[in-house]
């Protein structure tokens, strides 16, 4: 009996010893609105967001940071955000009320990115890296940094307005669209069908 007991014992300690070790995909934070990953600069992210509010921003962190809120408490328990790593690749995904939805993701500022947003509005800022850029309507705001940085430039907007200043391109109507080719290092590619599209430098405040 004694020996079944101490058994016992020590196969509990085991298995709550696994429950609490930290592995890589699990989150760093236990707050209920706020998800976090480590990752090194310099890899990609590839993104699939559900309707709402986003800002993605660089940062001087090797890590992936999500926060979000809801207008309705009650909405919050339905919200459901992953974040993958494998590598140098990460995966984030996003479902949550089509209303009063708002994420705020921190990444590598040395990222290449690649983002579907089903409907909202994106503001990306201080992000330097390819870009691939997307979503059905709403409106995009890119940061870009220096249109020496690009190489290729591919954007456009079904039905609405593409401003892109760094590229002295302001178009305003139906089936709008630019292509821009220079010596930089990163490709750039926005998509827009309804809504608003713009492309401005960092300095430039949105």
């Amino acid at each position: 009996m004694h020996r079944l007991v101490v058994g016992t014992i020590a196969i509990a300690a085991v298995a709550s010893a696994l429950v609490v070790q930290p592995t890589a995909s699990s989150p760093v934070s236990d707050d209920a609105n706020r998800l976090e990953r480590p990752f090194a600069p310099g890899g990609r992210i590839t993104m699939n967001l559900s309707a709402g509010d986003y800002t993605i921003e660089g940062s001087s962190d090797a890590r992936i940071r999500l926060q979000w809120e809801t207008r309705d408490p009650e909405d919050a328990r339905d919200v459901k955000v992953q974040a993958n790593v494998e590598g140098t690749d990460a995966q984030i995904k996003t479902d949550g009320p089509s209303n009063g939805f708002r994420v705020t993701i921190e990444i590598p500022a040395r990222s290449d990115v690649s983002v579907r947003l089903s409907a909202g509005d994106l503001t990306l800022r201080d992000v330097e890296g390819h870009k691939d850029i997307s979503a059905w309507a709403g409106d995009l705001k890119i940061g870009i940094g220096r249109a020496a940085d690009y190489r290729r430039v591919d954007a456009s907007v079904t039905a609405g307005d593409l401003q892109a200043a760094p590229f002295k391109v302001s178009k305003g109507g139906l089936f709008r669209s630019f292509t821009w080719e220079g010596s930089g290092r990163y490709d750039l590619r926005a998509r827009l069908t309804a809504g608003d599209l713009t492309l401005r430098a960092f300095e430039e405040p949105f």
